[in-house]
This record gives C-alpha cells, sequence and structure tokens, in this order.
C-alpha cells in the first residue's frame, strides 16, 4: 500500500480511540460544552506546533470563497456533525451508533467525491455500498431481547443522530478538499476550529453561564482533553493528508475501516455488550468498505 493508504487507516484508529476516550463522559455533560473543550484542547496543541514551523506568520486572505468554504465546514463538521456523533453516543452503545456513523461518512462522500470531482466510482465501489447498506441494516434493526420502551426509543434516536452525523460530516470533506488548494492540512485545522469554537463557547455560557463547565473533574477535562487531541490534533489532520494523496472517495472509504477498531475495543475498555448482529453488521460493513478499494 502507498503512503496515503496507510495515512488514512492510521486516521480511521486515531478516531475510533478518540472516541472511545470521549463515551464515558457522553452521558455526564451537554454535547455542546464537551465539544468546546475537545475542539479548544485539539486547537492548542495544534497552534503549539505550528508556531514554530513558522506557519502562522505565512497566512493572508486567501478570498471570501475559501474563507466561506472553511466556515461551511467547520460548522458542518466539527459543529453540527461531531455534536449529533456526541449526542447519539449518550443514546445508544458506541459499538451500535459509530459503525453507522462512518458508513453513512462513506456513502456520501463517495458520493459527492464522484459527482463534484470525477473520482471514480467503480462496480467494487458499487458493490461495497451494497454490502455497507446491508451491514447498516444489521447494526440498525433491534434485536429480539425484550428492551424497555424508553431504551427503544433513545436507542432509534441514537441511530438517527448517528446516520444525520455522517451526512454532515461527508459535507464538510468535501469543503475540505476544497480548501486544501490553498492551505495544508495542518493549518486547515487552525484556521477553521475557532469558527466553531467560538459560537459554541458563546452559547453554552449564555444558557448556563460556567454551571456545567464547574462539574467537570480533572478526569473529565482530562479525557474531553486528549479526545480532541487524537481525533482532531491527529486523526482530522492524518485525513487530510491522506486525501491530498489518494483523493476523498477513497481515504474517506479506507477511514471508515473505524468500526474494526472501536468494537473490540468498546467491549474491553467500556465493558459494552457485543451482540451477534453487531458482530455480524460490523463485519459486512467492514467487507464492503474492503470491495471499494478494489
Amino acid at each position: 500500500m502507498v503512503l496515503g493508504e496507510f495515512v488514512a487507516m492510521g486516521a480511521a484508529l486515531s478516531w475510533a480511540v478518540g472516541f472511545l476516550i470521549i463515551k464515558p463522559i457522553s452521558t455526564k455533560f451537554s454535547a455542546i460544552s464537551i465539544n468546546t473543550i475537545v475542539l479548544s484542547a485539539a486547537w492548542i496543541v495544534l497552534v503549539v506546533i505550528v508556531i514554530p514551523l513558522g506557519k502562522l506568520s505565512d497566512l493572508t486572505f486567501f478570498g471570501w470563497r475559501y474563507l466561506a468554504y472553511i466556515i461551511g465546514s467547520a460548522v458542518a463538521g466539527q459543529g453540527i456533525g461531531f455534536l449529533l456523533e456526541i449526542k447519539s453516543m449518550s443514546l445508544a452503545d458506541i459499538s451500535l451508533v459509530y459503525p453507522i456513523n462512518v458508513s453513512l461518512y462513506f456513502l456520501s462522500t463517495s458520493t459527492m467525491a464522484a459527482i463534484l470531482f470525477d473520482e471514480p466510482i467503480t462496480f467494487y465501489t458499487i458493490l461495497g455500498a451494497a454490502f455497507i447498506i446491508t451491514g447498516i441494516t444489521l447494526l440498525s434493526v433491534p434485536s429480539k431481547v425484550k428492551e424497555d420502551e424508553t431504551l427503544k426509543s433513545d436507542r432509534a434516536k441514537g441511530v438517527i443522530l448517528a446516520s444525520i452525523a455522517g451526512l454532515f460530516c461527508g459535507g464538510a470533506t468535501i469543503l475540505g478538499k476544497l480548501i486544501l488548494q490553498v492551505l495544508d492540512p495542518l493549518m486547515l485545522n487552525v484556521v477553521r476550529l475557532p469558527f466553531v469554537i467560538l459560537p459554541l463557547l458563546t452559547f453554552s455560557l449564555a444558557r448556563n453561564g460556567f454551571s456545567e463547565y464547574k462539574r467537570y473533574t480533572r478526569k473529565d477535562l482530562t479525557q474531553a482533553g486528549v479526545s480532541g487531541v487524537v481525533n482532531y490534533a491527529i486523526g482530522t489532520v492524518l485525513f487530510y493528508l491522506a486525501m491530498n494523496h489518494i483523493g476523498a472517495a477513497k481515504a474517506s472509504i479506507l477511514s471508515s475501516i473505524s468500526p474494526l477498531f472501536i468494537a473490540p475495543l468498546s467491549v474491553v475498555f467500556l465493558k459494552e455488550k457485543l451482540t451477534k448482529r453487531v458482530i455480524l453488521g460490523t463485519i459486512v460493513c467492514s467487507l464492503g468498505i474492503s470491495l471499494t478499494t478494489l
């Protein structure tokens, strides 16, 4: 495999670990406050990295169109998409909602990349998409185990939110590809994250003041911060590096192998129950992803 493919898989692993870290606190705090801390930690680390490299001094205004792309990508991906991902994890097991999220993300990104950038969609890509949709169905259909009605409702909401999040993240990726024409992957996140952090912080403070942030323990802050660094200072930068080399469609395909990491990790570290249906759904989704690379 070429370097770009390995980098895309590195992004998948980073995202899986990042979401695994954030899952335990997803039910303790609002998605808005969590997202604010996660993105702020990632941005601080990225700035610390780029300052010695002298990249900040090289920044120039690159036009209103690209500024619109940056803001749109930030709001769709790090704003709406990530908020919905966190909320979905608070409603259902991560081993369920995460594969659904990344599968919808892959399908939407590949489709838009083919339409807008003429990236190839082969027979294997179509066959892989069919497997992925089958896997999503397996993951989404309730098991025969009797559940409380509230749990069923929360589970369904989690699936819906994870699906919508995947679509928003797909749109953000396409906008990101356009931005890479004027910014490198590292600076892309440095520039766009403040467009999400400031509105989130303003909204959360206007609604609850500092009351919710005061509830965060040192451990909670550490989890959110580390998750942000792994997700956005490492994972997203790796993904955009991969997209520069192998295109949006293929990068999104390979980065979608996150379920292969998240399913076993969620069982080991979060003690979640991994049902036969979830295992089969994850395998089928992963097989579909493999087919699209042929």
